[in-house]
């Protein structure tokens, strides 16, 4: 007897404390997150470069940049904006990337390379951007009567962010509405033009003044001395004493004479944030992803509570947002699920087999979960919700073995055979008809674990668990729970050493239904005497399902069922940030005013913090871009909330771009609506592109319609006259220099305070550049200018060399893959799904056949882009895995024929899914066609175990019908349970609400069930009419050859 420890009970009871052990080591030790980690594929590369406009940023920092970028040959997408002052360049990796880390490495290594950028540029700053949300977000908000003191909050901040930074396992810290600290030199352009200096030659003189770093090293035999010339720049008063230049008689001009010094903050900021109507920063802090984010918040809480001794009254902290409590809350929530699909399990096990019986099906339960889990733990993977929606997926399928192994054993036992004997003959009999179910299961969903990308990433945890417990329950059912069943179960015949019990009692051995039996019994004998009409008939159902598929609508990935949502406004290009924080604040108004809203967090002048996994931070130093995050009660208010928000405010305030976008699910998409306009030239593209955006303007259900080419923003030209220039000994690259120094300013160098490095940013004094009759009036330097009498220079104001005027410019522009795009985006009502206006979209722009020139072309972006992607990586394996699967199944029958109608029946199943969906009017989405692909695995299980048990019988093989109906008889109960289970395990999942798993648990639930009528009427009967054709080969016996039937 192999495979069964029936013989070896000490065996049995090592090998069950080595599941308990490990698998609830493994609960203890994973990770535990809400959602999971996804392979970072993408990398931000932002460069200011001050005072230049989108044109400028574009050839002289953008382009330059891209070039680099496409030398690395894993590098999918480059897409760029350029903004005024700011190129914003995102690097996406090819999804075959599994390591991102050596390509970001040799990506950082490109952008150094790039050393042609021009003058006046902050170097470049390298995201590696992380696809998952911030662990916590910690709030500082002013509440004294006063305006806010940054000075304050500024070092509170810092010593928070070292306090968070020390904690273990903190990856990252990020502060955002928090003004850099800067020390200003606001230069008086008058008087230094008097004394015959520029900008230029003050950032000289502040240079040469700091002496910090070493002045050289003195070596002896005995020693070995640095040396270092004192006069660091270390206070105010220090670098007001720094001298620019001398007189006749050795009097010094010194920088406090022509500018003023002064410790203060960057003025305009390049982020704030208003929270619940507070100003304040906020701290966010993102944990290492290998650790218990409830282990962490722990400790959060404890510096939290430490740092809130510390700190003035005026100044309040708050966590308002902790990861941990989505986790604790999903996790829980799926667990419960977990729990009553379990019980819903052992109820239809017990009703079905007995109670002795059931016990024992029911016991691999834990025993599966355990060891499944201390195999997950073994490969790295992490407790979040999709990984334990795959447990609840393997619900049934754990018991499949269990059920068939107990069923037969009981079988033998009721017909009166020995235990040892009738669990040898258990084994001898299942072991290869369940493994080739079994691994025709796991092969099902291997095209998902194999998927790559950010969707494959997303959904791994649903393959990893349901094939860990696959494996799980085949080992466990054929070594534990036969010897179980072997030592537990009542006989039937006085041959066994144990009590027995005659007669039929429900409680014990199960409920016979004898009337529900005899229906069954008589639809089966009909089966076999029309065996071709039972294939037509049991093939209509699934037919219709695939029929019904058609009018399915697609969808990439569901909303989250989370109870936030996201606010996101726009003001003109031009507008400054703190006309975007006063618009801010009346929209926050209207929103905090606003009943079941819990909390509002805005953040100006960049994106808000990552509280969601797939939010896209890309708007960093975007003065006119504004970002909340709105609380609410429950997930189930968002559905009324979205729309409700978007129509009033939109109403209220019809100048401002506001859109009011709900979380989504699985990889990030900028826009469910997307068109690209590809081509060289910005005024064709601003004229194809407003053609597109009206077009997707028109149809119902779209709410806004965005081009990326914003109108052209105001920009001061100045008109230089070239010949009155040369006459002060200037040329017109020296006018831009001085007019960039004087008005954008030039970090000289830095003030080191301990681990703190403050600029030193020399700038014309802010009163001077406010409007365009100050810039008109700034005072040159020229190099021809003679000196006065008095020993002064005489200015030479801008507008002696040129007329200054106010004009407009291209306020952005995006690139793709090193080509000019217009992006039209489109944002949908709530609960609509993009496929649908896409296909409507794509049918109007070929109706309105806009007049394309040569060069220019038309792409479908957003969420049928990353759909279509998405699909294609799934199903570029299948080929493959199906031939796997038909291996496995021919090796199993011996027989390419069966295993043709194993199969068909399989793919049945498929129809049945669809049919499902369509019954309950659920979309297709991306994690439904996961489930279509595992109810065919599911569904494969029942069409073997009844063709197997028909091939097992002479009579049956044949071509006896009454031997048919026996078999389907004698399998009937098992299958009935196995089907009953799985449906009852995703009864919880179906029930718990929401808009994500509900739909691919009616997939696999309703297809799995009606499954049962291909599984009881094609199969059976397909089989039938092959005997009659031709015979089918026996079973081969212990150790024969393979012998294949055709």
């Amino acid at each position: 007897m192999k495979g069964s420890l029936y013989s070896q009970p000490r065996m049995i009871w090592l090998i069950l404390m080595l599941i308990l052990v490990s698998g609830l080591n493994a609960i203890q030790v994973m990770p535990r997150l809400e959602d999971p980690h996804m392979q970072s594929r993408v990398v931000n590369v932002t460069t200011l470069y001050p005072g230049a406009d989108a044109e400028q940023v574009e050839a002289e920092v953008t382009e330059k940049i891209e070039r680099k970028m496409r030398e690395i040959a894993e590098v999918k997408t480059i897409t760029a904006v350029s903004n005024p002052g700011v190129s914003a360049i995102t690097i996406e990796l090819e999804d075959s990337v599994t390591d991102a880390k050596p390509i970001t490495a040799r990506l950082r290594d490109k952008v150094a390379e790039v050393t042609d950028l021009p003058d006046g540029i902050i170097p470049p700053d390298f995201s590696d951007t992380k696809i998952y949300a911030h662990s916590a977000v910690i709030a500082l908000t002013w509440h004294a009567d006063s305006p806010i003191n940054y000075a304050i909050m500024g070092r509170l901040a810092s010593e928070l962010e070292s306090r968070l930074r020390n904690m273990e396992p903190t990856d990252f810290v990020d502060i955002k509405g928090l003004p850099q600290e800067e020390i200003r030199i606001a230069i008086d352009d008058s008087e230094l033009a008097a004394h015959g200096l520029t900008v230029s030659d003050v950032v000289g003189r502040i240079r040469g003044s700091d002496s910090r770093g070493s002045a050289g090293i003195v070596s002896s035999q005995n020693s070995r001395l640095t040396i270092e010339v004192a006069g660091a720049l270390d206070s105010l008063a220090r670098i007001r004493r720094i001298p620019l230049q001398y007189d006749e008689r050795g009097a010094a001009l010194r920088l406090g004479d022509v500018a003023t010094v002064e410790r203060t903050y960057q003025d305009p900021p390049s982020s704030l944030s208003l929270l619940n109507g507070h100003v304040g920063i906020t701290i966010s802090a993102r944990m290492l992803e290998n650790f218990r984010i409830d282990k962490w918040s722990e400790s959060l809480k404890i510096i939290i509570d430490d740092f809130q001794k510390t700190i003035p009254a005026s100044i309040h902290i708050d966590r308002i947002y902790d990861q941990a409590d989505y986790t604790n809350e999903r996790i829980d929530g799926l667990l419960d699920n977990l729990g009553v699909g379990a019980l819903v399990v052992v109820i239809v096990l017990f009703i079905s087999l007995g109670l002795r019986s059931s016990l024992i099906a029911a016991s691999i339960l834990p025993l599966t979960m355990l060891s499944a889990l201390a195999i997950l733990n073994i490969f790295g993977m992490r407790i979040e919700q999709v990984l334990i929606i795959g447990m609840i997926v393997s619900l049934g399928i754990m018991v499949d073995n269990a059920i068939v192994i107990t069923d037969e054993v009981q079988h033998l036992l009721l017909k009166g055979e020995r235990r040892a004997i009738a669990v040898a003959k258990t084994v001898k009999k299942l072991w290869l008809p369940l493994f080739g179910s079994t691994l025709t299961t796991i092969v099902a969903f291997l095209p998902l674990l194999l998927m790559p990308g950010a969707a494959g990433d997303f959904l791994k945890g649903v393959p990893a668990a349901v094939i860990a417990s696959l494996i799980s329950s085949y080992v466990i059912a054929f070594t534990l729970i036969s010897a179980l069943a072997g030592r537990v179960i009542r006989g039937g015949s006085t041959r066994d050493d144990f009590k027995v019990t005659s007669g039929r009692i429900w409680w014990r051995d199960g409920i016979e239904g004898k009337f529900l039996s005899s229906l069954f019994r008589a639809s089966l004998n009909w089966s076999v005497n029309n065996p071709l009409k039972s294939v037509i008939v049991a093939m209509i159902v699934p037919i219709c399902g695939f029929i019904a598929a058609g009018n399915l609508t697609d969808q990439f990935f569901p909303v989250s069922d989370r109870n936030q949502f996201r606010i996101v406004v726009n003001l003109p290009g031009d507008a400054s940030i703190y006309e975007t924080q006063q618009k801010v604040k009346l929209l926050d108004d209207v929103v905090r005013n606003t009943p079941k809203v819990q909390d509002v967090y805005w953040t100006i002048g960049d994106g808000s913090p990552k509280v969601f996994y797939n939010m896209i931070d890309n708007k960093k130093g975007i003065p006119s871009y504004a970002e909340a995050i709105v609380k609410l009660e429950t997930f189930l208010e968002v559905e009324e909330m979205v729309p409700y928000f978007q129509r009033v405010l939109t109403e209220q305030f019809p100048a401002l771009r506001i859109t009011v976008r709900e979380l989504g699910s699985g990889p990030p998409v900028q826009a469910p609506l997307e068109v690209r306009v590809v081509g060289p030239d910005l005024t064709e593209l601003e004229r194809i592109g407003e053609k597109v955006r009206s077009i997707m303007a028109t149809i119902h259900n779209v709410t806004n319609t965005y081009t990326s080419m914003r109108p052209g923003r105001p920009q001061i030209l100045v008109k230089a006259r070239e010949d009155d220039v040369s006459v002060t000994g200037l040329t017109l690259s020296d006018v831009s220099q001085q007019l960039r120094s004087l008005s954008s300013g030039i970090i000289a160098t830095h003030l080191i305070e301990e681990t703190q490095r403050v600029p030193l940013k020399v700038v014309l004094d802010s009163h001077k550049r406010a409007d365009i009759d100050n810039i008109a009036n700034m005072n040159l330097q020229g190099r021809n200018v003679l000196m006065e009498a008095d020993k002064s220079y005489k200015d030479v104001p801008l507008s002696a060399l040129g007329d200054v005027i106010l004009t407009t410019k291209v306020g952005t522009i995006h690139r793709r893959n090193g080509e000019r795009i217009n992006n039209i985006q489109g944002f949908i009502e709530f609960g609509v799904l993009s496929a649908t206006i896409t296909e409507e979209l794509g049918k109007r722009i070929d109706a309105a056949k806009i007049d394309l020139p040569p060069g220019y072309r038309i792409e479908f972006g957003g969420e049928s882009e990353k759909r279509g992607e998405a699909v294609g990586q799934l199903f570029g394996t299948v080929g493959i895995l199906l031939v796997m699967m038909l291996i496995a199944v021919v090796l199993t029958f011996n027989s390419f024929r069966l295993a043709i109608v194993t199969l068909l029946a399989a793919v049945q199943a498929a129809g049945l899914g669809f049919l499902s969906l369509w019954f309950f009017d659920y979309p297709i989405s991306f994690v439904v066609i996961i489930g279509l692909m595992g109810l065919i695995g599911l569904s494969i299980n029942a069409a073997i175990v009844i063709t197997s048990e028909l091939r097992g019988r002479d009579a049956a093989r044949a071509g006896s019908k009454e031997e048919v109906v026996e078999a389907v008889m004698s399998t009937g109960r098992h299958i009935l349970s196995t089907t009953l289970t799985t449906v009852g395990g995703f009864m919880p999942l179906i029930l718990a609400g929401g808009s994500f798993w509900p739909p691919f648990a009616v997939a696999l639930a309703g297809g799995t069930f009606l499954s049962m009528i291909v599984s009881f009427y094609f199969a059976p009967a397909a089989f039938l009419w092959l005997t009659r054709r031709n015979e089918v080969s026996a079973p081969s016996g212990e150790g024969a050859p393979l012998r294949f039937k055709i």
